[in-house]
């Protein structure tokens, strides 16, 4: 179980991964299936009070009471993360891929830095029981089979663990409909934790307005190898190979503002991994909370790649907290209920992280074509081509739009 080092940002996991199922735990509830527009007043969930164990100042939080309540260190991440696959699975049924019936050709789990290969190993046995006390055993019999490569780092470890599936020991041919499984899990409210943030001003007090609200999250994703990004739904989510960059300076400085290289990098980079120019972004994903920190090294990052652009963004860790090693999946478990259930569904998103450290990554996102059979079948169904025109779509849908216009 070796941890990934840190990769160029040219350096990419062959092919594309569809996003089939997701689950998630989130402050904001017990299941993924929550979009962004079903956020509002969920920061009732936040809890600001004095923890004596971390300092004399009131702290705010973000936990998950109803799966980790009387939990702590590895087992209040096992029952983070076992909740999190029951909450895949239930997606699942035997018509489409059970995991009961058939294992994944490899899985990655993106963890958190302070966990050794032993924790890691550890922490996997014990979220595969709670995934059998959530689901039945036989949910978790077929995956217990298969090696876990572990990536551990800060927010974006996600971003390893996906890259990880294409480059870790043994690695499957990635054929058309080759499934994998990525998992991540993270926990900010172990008293260790917090007494670190606490002490280097990292956490949202009246006296540090700048820091950040601690949370807690996991998220499991079955992906399945895909040739292009066409499904029979055009509901879809298809996952690019993601790019990850670090630059020699932490991008959290107090009293400075941080060096953007890494951040400009990634975008650059994840953008040419998909064909795109900055302009065909609809949407953005990231960790911003408001911090002043993260948002300089957004904006300069930004007015770097493209100077006009302007997507629209969504910051989960604003309604949250902040998720540490869990970044990347959970924000893409979300994206991936958006677009199969909002009205006006996103096209492409740019999804994005930041380390207080040093490292930054970002990846491409594409809503899938419906094939043309299913658009025979179903011609009534939402597509690319309804409604009007958006402003910012993916190349790939500017493309297919107009084929069909010039073929009437």
């Amino acid at each position: 179980m070796s941890t990934p080092s840190m990769a160029p940002a040219t350096s990419v996991a062959p092919g594309l991964w569809h996003i089939a199922h997701a689950g998630a735990i989130t402050s904001a509830g017990t299941s993924a299936w929550q979009s962004a527009a079903s956020w509002v007043g969920q920061q009732k969930r936040f809890q600001k009070k004095i923890h004596p164990s971390v300092g004399p100042q009131a702290i705010t939080t973000a936990p998950c009471p109803e799966i980790t309540a009387g939990q702590t260190d590895l087992p209040r991440l096992a029952r983070l993360l076992g909740a999190a696959l029951a909450d895949m699975v239930s997606s699942m049924t035997p018509q489409n891929t059970n995991p009961a019936e058939a294992a994944p050709s490899r899985i990655a789990l993106a963890l958190p830095e302070r966990l050794s290969d032993r924790d890691g190993a550890e922490l996997w046995l014990q979220a595969l029981a709670e995934l059998g006390r959530w689901a039945g055993p036989g949910a978790s019999a077929a995956l217990g089979a298969v090696p876990c490569h572990i990536a551990r780092g800060g927010s974006t470890a996600g971003f390893a663990a996906l890259q990880a599936l294409g480059t870790c020991p043994r690695p499957v041919e990635h054929a058309p409909g080759a499934a994998a499984l990525l998992m991540a899990v993270d926990s900010l409210l172990d008293t260790t934790t917090l007494q670190d943030a606490y002490g280097r001003g990292a956490l949202l007090t009246d006296r540090h307005g700048d820091g950040c609200i601690a949370s807690e999250a996991a998220a499991a994703l079955w992906l399945q190898a895909a040739p292009d990004t066409r499904d029979a739904t055009g509901r879809g989510l298809v996952l690019r190979p993601p790019a990850l960059a670090a630059q020699a300076t932490a991008h959290r400085r107090p009293q400075q503002d941080p060096e953007p290289g890494a951040l400009q990098e990634v975008l650059r980079s994840a953008l040419a991994h998909a064909g795109w120019q900055a302009d065909n972004v609809g949407y953005t994903v990231s960790d911003f909370d408001g911090s002043t920190w993260r948002a300089m090294a957004k904006i300069s990052a930004r007015a770097r790649v493209a100077p006009a652009w302007d997507p629209i963004d969504w910051e989960p860790a604003t309604a949250i907290g902040q998720v540490g090693a869990a970044t990347g999946p959970v924000h893409w478990a979300l994206a991936a209920q958006r677009v199969r259930h909002d009205a006006r569904a996103p096209n492409s998103i740019l999804s994005w992280a930041l380390d207080e450290g040093t490292a930054a990554a970002a990846v491409a996102l594409e809503r899938t074509l419906p094939t043309e059979a299913a658009a025979q079948r179903s011609p009534s169904a939402p597509s690319a081509d309804t409604g009007p025109a958006a402003p910012t779509y993916s190349a790939r849908f500017l493309q297919n739009k107009n084929q069909r216009l010039q073929g009437k």
